[in-house]
């Protein structure tokens, strides 16, 4: 029987990226793991990953949104003081949107560094990352969106988003411990699918709470799966107690 520590945060958000990053740079060196699974919207965490780890050679894969990806800033939380002062900025510029993947050139430069980088695919041109769910009061483009959503409503749930069509399975259950601990089970699968993970293999992954400004606040060891059903949750690093 072992005793582990578990990180648990007050609130979600990139304020937490460096502990966790840490930590998960300790867990890596203790169980001498050599895959990590990085869930990116701009590309912020894995920078600081790879400057953190730059003495350990891994085998890193960065799971990022569809390409040109944005979100609106709406989907800030006026809750969480970190997050409202993001969001109270970007209105102050007159910015509706914040970059929600990782651009061409970080690409280029992620994969000269090593890392393995995939989009999650735009099937159904949802548009924007998390555009499966019902929007109102929107003109523009994010009318487009609200059109398209309800044309697929027949079909595809409220709860579900692009990151469940891609893992191939409903991963809303596991929002109940952290928005984070869904995606990082999603980006394993998604990593597999895409053959840069093997089924079996043992990964460290790390994920955020969706905020602008990318960060990350949840990490978690799991045994690989081709499907969420298939992933095994070996250790629970950290995550927020409120989300």
């Amino acid at each position: 029987m072992e005793t582990k520590e578990i990180l648990y945060f007050d609130e979600p958000g990139p304020s937490n990226t460096e502990k966790i990053l840490e930590f998960a740079k300790r867990r890596i060196e203790a169980l001498g793991i050599k895959k990590v699974v990085i869930a990116s919207q701009a590309g912020v965490t894995v920078k600081k990953f790879l400057e953190m780890t730059k003495d350990l050679e891994l085998d890193i894969v960065a799971v990022t949104n569809p390409k040109g990806g944005k979100l609106l800033i709406s989907c800030l939380y006026n809750k969480y003081k970190e997050s409202k002062a993001i969001r109270e900025d970007y209105e102050r510029r007159g910015i509706t949107h914040f970059q929600a993947s990782i651009s061409d050139e970080d690409q280029r430069e992620f994969e000269k560094a090593g890392v393995k980088v995939t989009h999650l695919r735009d099937y159904i041109n949802i548009g924007e990352p998390w555009g499966l769910n019902d929007k109102k009061g929107l003109s523009g483009m994010d009318a487009e969106w609200k059109a398209t959503r309800s044309k697929l409503k027949p079909f595809i749930p409220n709860h579900l988003r692009p990151l469940d069509i891609d893992a191939g399975g409903d991963l809303s259950l596991l929002n109940i411990i952290s928005k984070g601990f869904r995606v990082c089970v999603g980006t394993t699968v998604v990593a597999v699918n895409n053959g840069f993970i093997l089924e079996g293999e043992t990964v460290l992954s790390i994920a955020g709470t969706g905020f602008a400004g990318g960060g990350a606040d949840t990490a978690v060891i799991l045994r690989a799966g081709s499907s969420p059903k298939a992933c095994l949750v070996i250790e629970i690093l950290g995550f927020p107690k409120l989300k």
